[in-house]
């Protein structure tokens, strides 16, 4: 019973006292003809009834020029789906089928779930943008208004002509009537519109919500176009797990969108993949697989080099593409609330953080949740990393080498240096590690770290390859203070880059975002549109803007408000490159020729430091005092953001009154039971949104 008032009041709120109670008595007898109690829905038929009785008794807007006779789809389909104006197809939720979507369908939890327990959650309205204020979410589905389609209601047709985003008459436009103007950075972007059978009618396309953060900050950093032809990327959405149906997706954007495919035979399409093992995953169909070996994937899991055959696990192929797949971070949401304990966080002014350990480690040692200790059963758990670090370090003086500490936050950013090893699949301590601001040990062979190559792991941590793992305590110990805080200033970039702060609100004092994981994205993508050719390696080389974004300096802007400068200076050479060790005779060679590691002889090297001087392009912590606040965030669950064009200019005005809902995001969205109901149409009044801008 109050399921149903919270959704109706919700929905209808504005309906006077006397017609709510009339609505609500007619429900009651509508329920008992039909031989059920009057209560909360138990299944996707009883929650539509519920919906539509409401809907088909409220006036809805419509789109502008929109009447029944331009609509595309059989009669009716606005009384029951979404019509995608587009293509002609009815688009219906979980639980409706047929031309109109007014024929009733059986969907079953086997089908759409990942456990059966979970298909009586019919009631979960989070949807996209939360539908841009143009339909009423349903169950993960947006029923747009009239006219209005897309998987987030954010399409129209435009039959005059005379919206400013307008290619002219009848065709699509984006957030017709709210001020959407394209980023004129780029890059331009198409999102494809798959049908919700593929995707909202599973509850489990929520899982892990990189794809999901991605979709919405297209929008709100005004990349998306709603013109195939000037895209210069293609979004895919979906997470990668078996709840997607990817067969179906690829077979219809080979029917619908084939020019675009093969225009780069996929590589400039973009999917996100926030699973353990990327396109190494066993959920792609047979007809998926020469899709997903073509384009371009950002995920967790940067293996390069076929590790099955040591490890007994045939996920450990090379699955990550260098120059073609980026490595992103991971979300760490569960953990955003222990990020206020990293060493530029603003309570560090007066609280600061007393670095007490060498080195430390928490979690499992033999296997996923595993309480087992070494000698382990499971031989190829990290690779054996995570076993030989507990076998030898565990009571040395200065290190802490635990399978589960009281704070894991407290206790990382307490620690000079932090273990950052793999586990079963990708691991997410190295993202952990350097945001809290503790000098991330990486031991992890073949294998791409975040944003490699575009950060250098070595600069700001330690890379220690598995072979020297003997050598371990001697290199973490032979470090000078000089050495250490040279690393701890590229720490402070590299923190920026890999925390997701423009989703789940600021960190760092000072910071604003703007180099933040997403926006390092879309500049990686940004720099190979202008690069077409040039390895990832060299792209810095080449480009002085992205460089400049990369050590987290402020774009530079001429009088055009375009970023001066095209060609960065020669890098600087390596401290004693001649024994600065390499992985030389592998095919690391090839996939990172970049790449440096710290090797005893490397440390014995140099020490003194008299080759780290402190790099003028690293910005040191106290640097910041002087520039804008952190990101603005509500309540603690909240945070709004926007786009610039410049500095100065917002590129979307958009007020509080007319900005989508969907410009706010759940603070700690990492799985689907912390999307709280309602989703982010809980947002509080700000005043205009710019106030809470992230520059990209």
């Amino acid at each position: 019973m109050e399921e149903i008032v919270r959704y109706w009041q919700k929905m209808y709120g504005k309906w006077p006292k006397d017609v709510y109670e009339k609505h609500l008595t007619d429900y009651r007898t509508h329920v008992a003809r039909s031989g059920r109690e009057f209560g909360i829905p138990r299944n996707d038929q009883e929650f539509l009834d519920l919906y539509y009785y409401l809907r088909n008794r409220t006036e809805v807007p419509h789109a502008a020029g929109w009447t029944p006779e331009r609509e595309r789809c059989a009669p009716g389909c606005y009384l029951h789906g979404t019509c995608n104006q587009e293509l002609g197809r009815c688009d219906c939720p979980r639980g409706r089928q047929g031309p109109d979507c007014s024929e009733p369908l059986a969907t079953s939890c086997r089908e759409y779930c990942q456990h059966d327990g979970q298909c009586h959650r019919v009631i979960r309205e989070w949807c996209i943008n939360e539908c841009n204020n143009r339909g009423s979410c349903v169950g993960g589905f947006c029923h747009c208004w009239p006219g209005f389609f897309g998987t987030d209601c954010s399409l129209s047709v435009d039959y005059d002509g005379k919206d400013p985003g307008s290619r002219g008459p009848n065709t699509t436009v984006l957030l017709s009537g709210l001020g959407y103007r394209p980023n004129s950075r780029g890059p331009k972007v198409y999102v494809y519109e798959f049908p919700p059978q593929y995707h909202v009618w599973s509850l489990l396309w929520l899982d892990r919500p990189l794809n999901i953060i991605m979709w919405e900050r297209l929008m709100s950093l005004g990349l998306r176009t709603a013109d195939p032809e000037e895209a210069d990327y293609f979004f895919l959405p979906g997470c990668g797990r078996g709840c997607n149906k990817w067969d179906h997706k690829f077979k219809y954007i080979m029917e619908h969108y084939a020019k675009y495919w093969n225009r780069r035979n996929g590589r400039d399409h973009l999917m996100t993949h926030a699973g353990d093992w990327g396109r190494c995953e066993k959920a792609w169909g047979p007809d998926s697989v020469p899709f997903i070996a073509n384009l371009t994937m950002l995920n967790h899991w940067g293996i390069t080099v076929d590790r099955s055959q040591e490890t007994e696990h045939d996920l450990f192929k090379a699955c990550h593409l260098p120059d073609q797949d980026i490595q992103v971070p991971v979300l760490c949401g569960d953990l955003y609330p222990q990020f206020e304990y990293n060493v530029w966080h603003p309570k560090r002014r007066t609280h600061p953080v007393n670095k007490t350990v060498l080195a430390s480690v928490a979690g499992s040692i033999c296997g996923w949740n595993s309480a087992e200790e070494p000698p382990c059963k499971n031989k190829y758990y990290s690779f054996g990393v995570r076993a030989a670090l507990w076998t030898t370090l565990r009571d040395k003086p200065g290190f802490h080498i635990a399978k589960r500490v009281p704070v894991l936050g407290q206790s990382m950013a307490e620690s000079e240096f932090c273990f950052a090893p793999t586990g079963a699949g990708h691991g997410k301590r190295q993202v952990v590690s350097v945001t809290l601001g503790c000098m991330p040990v990486i031991i992890s062979d073949h294998v791409a770290q975040p944003f490699e190559p575009f950060l250098d792991w070595n600069d700001f941590g330690v890379w220690i390859a598995e072979a020297d793992l003997p050598d371990v305590e001697t290199i973490l110990r032979g470090f000078t203070p000089q050495q250490k805080a040279v690393k701890m200033e590229k720490l402070h970039c590299a923190a920026r880059h890999v925390a997701y702060t423009s989703v789940f609100g600021g960190l760092f004092d000072g910071d604003t975002g703007e180099f933040d994981a997403i926006a390092t994205i879309v500049n990686i993508l940004r720099a190979r549109l202008r690069h077409p050719g040039v390895p990832d390696h060299e792209l810095m080389k080449v480009d002085q803007d992205f460089a400049d974004f990369m050590a987290c300096k402020p774009r530079s802007l001429d009088s055009s408000g375009s970023a001066s400068g095209t060609t960065a200076p020669p890098a600087p050479p390596l401290p004693n490159a001649a024994v600065n060790a390499r992985y030389k005779g592998s095919v690391d060679d090839k996939a990172f020729p970049h790449r440096t590691v710290t090797t005893a002889a490397w440390i014995k090297a140099v020490s003194g430091g008299a080759d780290m001087a402190v790099s003028e392009q690293a910005q040191p912590a106290s640097a910041a005092a002087g520039r804008p606040g952190p990101l603005c965030t509500f309540n603690g669950h909240w945070v709004a953001y926007a786009s610039f064009e410049t500095l100065g200019e917002p590129s979307a005005e958009l007020g509080n009154a007319q900005r989508g809902q969907g410009q706010c995001m759940p603070k700690n969205a990492n799985r689907p039971g912390n999307f709280p109901p309602g989703g982010s149409i809980t947002c509080p009044p700000i005043g205009p949104i710019t106030k809470c801008a992230v520059l990209v």
